[in-house]
């Protein structure tokens, strides 16, 4: 049989249909699925002019050498999350830094958002405990005294109290809801950063974020 020849002008690359995800589920895709890790070596390269540059910068900078680092033992991250942990090892100080980025990477791979103490409400409890056989008491101090007469004698008396805290307290509650917001932050900066430069090849990131104040929602 005689082969046709092809004529290659004709042959067209189609290319594969790509995957729509929100910034989070992409993050927990990179993470988790695809085992990606935070390479901090990879920012501090001593380049005089990469001191001042975007995540923008490593992430066109690696999509540039297609360079993937084999470490042996298990399959290679694919590129895209290889992409998108580049980018986040490249967190700006104002949206967290290496701080966030390590905070990023964790919850991303263990699927988990901040934990913003949902139905939290300050309880009054005592500050101390004291056991005896009898079970488990507040513990009390002695906060004056007063005297009374009582046949003729003087007896002094004993002011005893509890003291108290409020668990959690309110600059607990707010500093979970600072950490979240700085969370949902970071995100939107990732989320712009990997999508206005459109290096993923296989993921088409959307603008869908988690709630930013979630919390709102359970005060109305």
């Amino acid at each position: 049989m005689i082969g046709r020849a092809v004529d290659m002008r004709q042959a067209r690359m189609v290319a594969p249909a790509r995957r729509e995800m929100s910034i989070e589920r992409a993050l927990v895709w990179a993470f988790q699925t695809e085992c990606a890790s935070v390479d901090f070596a990879e920012e501090a390269a001593p380049d005089s002019y990469r001191r001042a540059v975007s995540s923008a910068w490593l992430v066109a900078q690696r999509g540039a050498i297609g360079c993937r680092i084999d470490g042996g033992g298990h399959s290679l991250p694919a590129d895209d999350a290889e992409m998108i942990a580049s980018a986040v090892a490249a967190l700006p100080p104002e949206h967290g830094g290496r701080g966030m980025a390590v905070k990023i990477a964790a919850l991303a791979r263990a699927g988990m958002r901040p934990d913003w103490m949902p139905d939290a409400r300050p309880r009054c409890v005592p500050r101390e405990w004291h056991l005896n056989p009898h079970g488990r008491h507040a513990r009390k101090e002695v906060v004056g005294e007063f005297t009374i007469e009582h046949r003729g004698r003087k007896l002094v008396r004993k002011i005893e109290a509890c003291p108290v805290t409020y668990v959690p307290s309110q600059a607990q509650i707010a500093a979970a809801r600072r950490e979240w917001l700085s969370w949902w932050g970071a995100l939107l900066h990732l989320g712009h950063e990997i999508g206005s430069m459109g290096l993923l090849e296989t993921i088409a990131l959307t603008k869908d974020m988690p709630p930013m104040t979630p919390w709102r929602a359970q005060e109305g």
